[in-house]
């Protein structure tokens, strides 16, 4: 116990390379009535509230993968016949459904007690651990009122049976409360980045807050129709802050926050465990560490072992240089097409045909008008696991070199398995299989990872939950809504993004406001699909049924492959997509528990 509480000590002193957080270890939440004895039980008792983050019914896979990732860009790629909600034939009764709820209502169960029990704490006279937990808890009514709705809102702990007894409150009243809640912890909020990305900080609460506003402005909030245009006004000044706190332009001495030059070393970085201090770039994320290998390197996290690129090796784990994955999530047509044609110049366009250019590595497609994002998310190759190539002939030399240039020691040959169709490979030609593709944004090679383990269902790869690439497309968004127009400013922070991507932009003045609008949700969508939020997007913007149908008719497109049996798992989730999926139903449990509870509308 004494090396986890000086392990933990030093996470909170220092600036760290490889993640070092204490979000994994043993929480101990003070009940109310009882105190804190010193500083260190205060930030086991704060470990207890972020302990829903790190959980695998919330970011490790219930909420984010199962529950908030099949849109109509990312596709479970499997056949059942069960209640799955991956295809959307899930009901009141599925586990998953209950597990996040439950998950998310102990997270603010234990920011409730823990906030109690610290309040008059002689051990945070400040009260910015307080401050931390509050936010914690109104980021998780957050969640569950974007997920299902009207639900309970739960300000005090629970200390008598009969508190479970909670009628539910409006959609609309939890998200004014969440945000007011929200807006209420800037002041004694962190500004510094030392302890991000792994908790949250005054730019990350901004970039939240204004996440919050776009989905209260949004379509599908019950009674919020005279207060939208307030609410993209909120939305767009609380991405600015971050903007321009990322700029200099503010008090704050924050580091420097700008996009890393390369998309894909952005996820290598998560994939690595690692937090990048030079860019920071990924402002807040689930921190998974381990790989359940033994009591003392426990996970909770399935990233990349569920959604990843296939590997289906089976023996000589010695060999292998990139570790199991079920790759059970795949780009859609439609994603393709985003990165493929829409939103291109015309120049462009012209050189986005079929070329000979070998698109399995990365440091060769620069002016060949490919986007740099699609080629990491939607790579042309997983693995076959079984077939090794012997190992290099001296291991551990510095064999090879990433994207960056960044030399890194080889480890492990692997065999990159091209995609066929039709007899043809995607090494012959990169352009085909575009719908049937494993989502490539958290691949398992071992030279990433740092590890190289045997079949496990469990991995040490972190998940964003904000960027700040998604912090200039809310701007860009809100700021369009909010003025029935684009500005100059949005523009400028949606052609940011693009530059990284190494793809042209059309002039400022081809842009009016529905233009830009679909400009922008389809950026979105290129830059952040696979990381659970497009689902919450497509219902915000009304149009979640009629996007998710599109499967009927795109998997009848010649481009997608027709004899994969892909097509069909597809097809069989836009047909299972009704008005009801815009909201999850209240868990069966809890209803049978709190009777004051009703089932949701349609369900």
């Amino acid at each position: 116990m004494k090396r986890k509480l000086n392990i933990l000590l030093v996470s909170f002193l220092s600036f760290s390379v490889v993640s070092c957080s204490f979000l994994d270890l043993k929480p101990n939440i003070i009940e109310a009535g009882t105190f804190y004895n010193s500083e260190r039980e205060v930030l086991y008792g704060l470990a207890g509230v972020y302990g829903a983050i790190n959980n695998e019914a919330l970011y490790g896979n219930y909420y984010s993968l199962m529950i908030s990732n099949v849109d109509d860009l990312s596709y479970f790629n499997r056949s059942t016949t069960q209640n799955f909600t991956q295809m959307y034939t899930h009901d009141a009764s599925s586990s998953e459904i209950y597990a996040a709820w439950t998950e998310l209502y102990a997270g603010v169960k234990n920011a409730n007690a823990f906030m109690e029990a610290v309040a008059e704490s002689e051990y945070d006279p400040e009260h910015k651990y307080y401050n931390e937990a509050r936010f914690l808890r109104a980021f998780y009514h957050f969640l569950l009122a974007q997920a299902w709705g009207d639900v309970p809102l739960k300000t005090e702990a629970t200390t008598n049976p009969m508190d479970v007894m909670c009628k539910a409150t409006s959609q609309l009243k939890v998200l004014q409360w969440v945000a007011g809640e929200m807006e209420a912890c800037l002041e004694l909020a962190d500004e510094s980045l030392e302890n991000a990305p792994s908790r949250v900080t005054k730019v990350a609460m901004q970039g939240i807050l204004a996440r919050v506003y776009l989905f209260m402005a949004g379509e599908s909030v019950k009674g919020n129709e005279g207060l939208r245009h307030e609410y993209f006004g909120k939305a767009r000044n609380f991405a600015w802050e971050v903007i321009r706190t990322a700029r200099g332009e503010t008090d704050a001495e924050t580091p420097a926050i700008k996009l890393n030059p390369s998309y894909s070393r952005v996820f290598i970085n998560m994939i690595s465990n690692v937090y990048d201090k030079t860019y920071n770039e990924s402002l807040w994320e689930a921190d998974f560490l381990g790989d359940r290998s033994s009591s003392s390197n426990w996970t909770n996290g399935r990233i990349g072992d569920l959604i990843g690129l296939q590997s289906n090796g089976s023996d000589n784990f010695s060999e292998w240089a990139c570790n199991y994955s079920y790759a059970q999530y795949d780009g859609s047509l439609k994603l393709w097409n985003l990165y493929w044609h829409e939103d291109r110049t015309d120049a462009e366009t012209d050189l986005a045909g079929p070329m000979n250019t070998d698109l399995t590595d990365e440091t060769k497609i620069e002016g060949t008008g490919w986007d740099k994002r699609q080629i990491w998310n939607m790579c042309p190759y997983n693995y076959a696991g079984n077939d090794h190539v012997p190992p290099y002939p001296n291991p551990g030399e510095y064999d090879g070199k990433d994207e960056t240039g960044q030399k890194y020691k080889a480890v492990r040959s692997y065999d990159k398995t091209p995609y066929v169709v039709n007899k043809v490979t995607t090494s012959q030609d990169p352009t085909i299989a575009r719908g049937i593709r494993n989502c490539g944004k958290y691949r398992r090679e071992v030279q990433y990872e740092g590890q190289m383990i045997a079949k496990d269902l469990y991995t040490c790869i972190n998940y964003p939950i904000l960027r700040y690439s998604d912090v200039l497309l809310m701007f860009a968004e809100a700021d369009n809504e909010y003025n029935n127009g684009p500005s100059q400013e949005g523009y400028d922070c949606v052609v940011e993004v693009r530059d990284r991507a190494g793809i042209e932009t059309r002039s400022f003045g081809e842009y009016d406001y529905l233009s830009f609008r679909e400009f922008v949700r389809n950026e979105r969508g290129r830059e952040l699909c696979f990381e659970s939020l497009r689902k919450y997007d497509l219902i915000r913007w009304g149009i979640f049924v009629d996007a998710m149908q599109d499967y009927l008719t795109d998997t009848e497109d010649e481009n997608w492959p027709a004899a994969n049996a892909k097509a069909d798992y597809a097809r069989g989730i836009g047909a299972a997509v009704q008005e009801k999926h815009v909201l999850l139903p209240i868990p069966s449990i809890e209803l049978g528990v709190n009777t004051l509870l009703v089932q949701n509308e349609l369900w």
